[in-house]
């Protein structure tokens, strides 16, 4: 039996105009009455996420910036911050990566260091997408605050050309590319499945009864620890080796489709 679903955001439970569907308060309002927990795994910022679904926040179990921070009804469930020192290691990588623009991820707000570049307009109407809670700085280095994960963006291609610079990076950090123009950087050991493992000690809820969904690389091991995982059919190619399952892509509310399916036909996920 299904006690929780876990899905990412963009790509994966939001339409191709990254919205969520009309329908999902009418299938959550079932999962509510069926008891099932519902969890959003996304590398957005917690603000972000608890801003998108404002009416039923405090029923929803947030896994924000790609498993370093899980947030239930405002409170920390679990917290993995990146050590000071690393922190400052990680600024003066990211500051040679070229045609960048880099959000410094914090626990209280995202930060932004002021810039003269001619991209900057393009950069930060992107880096909005996500980040709700923001802040400009003169150095990201002087910033206090938990700081959970560095978010760059590039318009080029994150797997393509910011990828390339931090792979000497990766046997110390964890380095995901989590979506067409974005790459995240985070503590060694973190990401989203692990977040998934504390919600589910937390809950006692087994990985026979969590069903997950995602469409990226970032997705891996938050598929890799449920059950019933769900590669969507808009995926990047090597997630599919990962998951159990396909579902319809994100702009076929596939995810939705697939839990009506489980809501309807409880048996086959006993």
């Amino acid at each position: 039996m299904i006690s929780l679903i876990a899905a990412d955001m963009d790509g994966t439970l939001l339409d191709s105009d990254g919205k969520i569907p009309a329908h999902f308060q009418e299938i959550f309002q079932r999962l509510q009455e069926e008891n099932i927990l519902f969890t959003v795994a996304s590398g957005r910022q917690y603000y972000s996420l608890a801003k998108s679904f404002t009416d039923i926040s405090d029923n929803i179990v947030f896994i924000a910036e790609n498993g370093t921070y899980v947030v239930y009804k405002g409170e920390t469930l679990y917290l993995d911050p990146i050590p000071k020192s690393d922190v400052r290691e990680i600024c003066s990588v990211v500051e040679k990566l070229p045609h960048s623009a880099v959000v410094m991820c914090g626990r209280k707000s995202a930060y932004i260091e002021r810039s003269a570049d001619s991209e900057q307009a393009r950069f930060l109407e992107e880096i909005t997408r996500y980040y709700v809670r923001k802040e400009y700085v003169d150095s990201l280095a002087e910033v206090e605050d938990d700081i959970l994960k560095f978010g760059v963006c590039t318009f080029d291609g994150a797997e393509e050309t910011a990828l390339p610079y931090l792979l000497p990076y990766t046997d110390r950090f964890s380095v995901r590319v989590s979506g067409k123009f974005w790459l995240d950087i985070a503590k060694s050991g973190t990401n989203k499945g692990i977040a998934l493992t504390h919600i589910q000690e937390h809950f006692g809820i087994s990985r026979d009864q969590t069903m997950a969904f995602g469409d990226f690389l970032n997705d891996i091991e938050l598929l890799q620890n449920a059950k019933y995982s769900y590669a969507m059919a808009n995926s990047h190619p090597d997630l599919f080796q990962h998951a159990t399952f396909q579902a319809a892509a994100n702009y076929e509310d596939g995810v939705l489709r697939q839990i009506v399916h489980m809501l309807d036909n409880p048996q086959e996920y006993e």
